[in-house]
């Protein structure tokens, strides 16, 4: 589970969540040099296996346009983009035109995660609601096409927001649950590991693929 992509860190108060392109870069290729494969969040459920690995990038930072997808590019390594609707009017985010040029390239899967990164636990399930069914909406009208996987805000989740992701027509729920799990517990809560900025590759692809770290 990742975020912002840059040298300089996007938000003071929550530094790892600012990975250094390089650090990215080096995480990928020393995965692959170990035989792991990379897919995207719902290719990697469906098809997946123990080599399988998925990078997934949470709100929809601009920089993941800028700085990510050219190494996306560069590797030929798939990623699922996990995007707000703030690029309607904050150029600090993914305007249309980049989440449709990502789209296009078959490298990036699109998924939903609210209009405004809302904390869907601490709304009204009606402000939840919306939410989610808008964010759908506005970017499956930007690609053409639906949209199947959803991650929640902060980890903001319980069993009534679940049913809005599921009644929205999702399929998968991307969580930050601690604690491993099989994905086949629950479709709807699959774990994903925070990889921090700064952490040496080696300790980095242990975090990755063995979750012996505790953050």
């Amino acid at each position: 589970m990742l975020h912002s992509v840059g040298d300089d860190v996007t938000d003071e108060s929550c530094p790892n969540n600012t990975i250094r392109p390089r650090e990215v870069r080096d995480l990928i290729v020393a995965l692959r040099k170990d035989g792991y494969t990379f897919k995207t969040f719902k290719d990697a459920i469906e098809t997946g296996d123990r080599w399988t690995m998925c990078l997934t990038f949470d709100d929809g930072f601009v920089d993941n346009y800028t700085l990510l997808f050219p190494i996306l590019k560069e590797l030929d390594v798939p990623a699922t983009l996990f995007v707000t609707s703030r690029g309607k009017s904050d150029n600090g985010f993914l305007s249309p035109d980049m989440i449709r040029e990502m789209d296009a390239s078959g490298l990036v899967e699109l998924g939903g995660h609210t209009s405004g990164h809302t904390m869907l636990t601490e709304v009204s399930l009606e402000e939840a609601k919306r939410e989610i069914d808008e964010n759908k909406a506005w970017i499956e009208a930007i690609i053409g096409h639906p949209i199947i996987s959803f991650a929640y805000p902060r980890g903001g989740e319980n069993d009534d927001i679940v049913e809005l992701v599921k009644g929205a027509g999702y399929r998968y729920g991307a969580a930050m649950v601690k604690k491993m799990r099989p994905v086949e517990t629950d479709l709807f809560r699959v774990h994903r590991q925070i990889i921090p900025r700064g952490m040496p590759t080696w300790k980095s692809v242990l975090l990755a693929t063995r979750g012996k770290w505790k953050l």
